[in-house]
């Protein structure tokens, strides 16, 4: 677990501002981890502390320093006396606008889902999501797979966040299931018709963020 470290600063870490908080934090951190150590709430959803870094859902957006945009904190290795702001306008604005993304496609409004508190897309569209939307048209469909008896899919409701991906491979030893296809036709399934032969497999239940089940 991430600390932060106020005592014998020099030999333990680098110095970075947060939030106009001047902190202490491991060597080899990203910024979220940082930010996290700080007691700073970031949202996320494709990152996991014992997953590989994949940084493709842009929630967990910072300002930092003089950049004129903000960036993906999860990857973002820090550099001593880097200035962060987790909460700016600037941060506020992309998160909403990331959020209006990630709903693009889904095919239920997030305050009436079935889900209710099972779902961590749910409760971060109520926190840093907006209260309307500006895109109208047919929303894309896709169709549920089957990856065995333990997981059932409803792949409508995936926003790609890969951890079901990394965690079968990192963890469960098996690339059966990746992205297949491009832009908007992306989806997650298996490149053959099999199911999931993993011990673990079960396990990716617990870590979508939309609430498989």
């Amino acid at each position: 677990m991430w600390r932060l470290f106020l005592r014998s600063p020099a030999r333990i870490g680098v110095k970075i501002i947060i939030n106009n908080l001047v902190v202490w934090v491991k060597k080899g951190s990203t910024v979220l981890q940082a930010c996290e150590a700080a007691g700073e709430e970031i949202p996320r959803f494709c990152y996991h502390e014992k997953l590989f870094i994949a940084g493709n859902c842009r929630m967990c957006l910072v300002e930092v320093g003089n950049s004129p945009k903000p960036q993906v904190s999860c990857a973002l290795p820090f550099l001593p006396n880097m200035t962060i702001f987790t909460n700016s306008a600037l941060v506020r604005k992309a998160r909403e606008g990331v959020m209006e993304f990630l709903l693009l496609n889904h095919p239920l409004d997030c305050p009436i889902c079935d889900q209710g508190g099972e779902c961590d897309l749910q409760e971060q569209s109520f926190h840093f999501g907006s209260d309307k939307g500006r895109f109208f048209f047919d929303k894309s469909s896709v169709g549920d797979t089957f990856w065995g008896m333990l997981v059932k899919t409803v792949m409508r409701r995936c926003i790609l966040c890969t951890r079901c991906v990394r965690y079968t491979d990192l963890i469960g030893g098996s690339s059966i299931i990746g992205t297949t296809n491009r832009g908007g036709h992306s989806e997650i399934s298996t490149f053959v018709e099999t199911s999931l032969k993993t011990e673990v497999s079960g396990g990716v239940i617990e870590l979508c963020p939309v609430g498989w089940f």
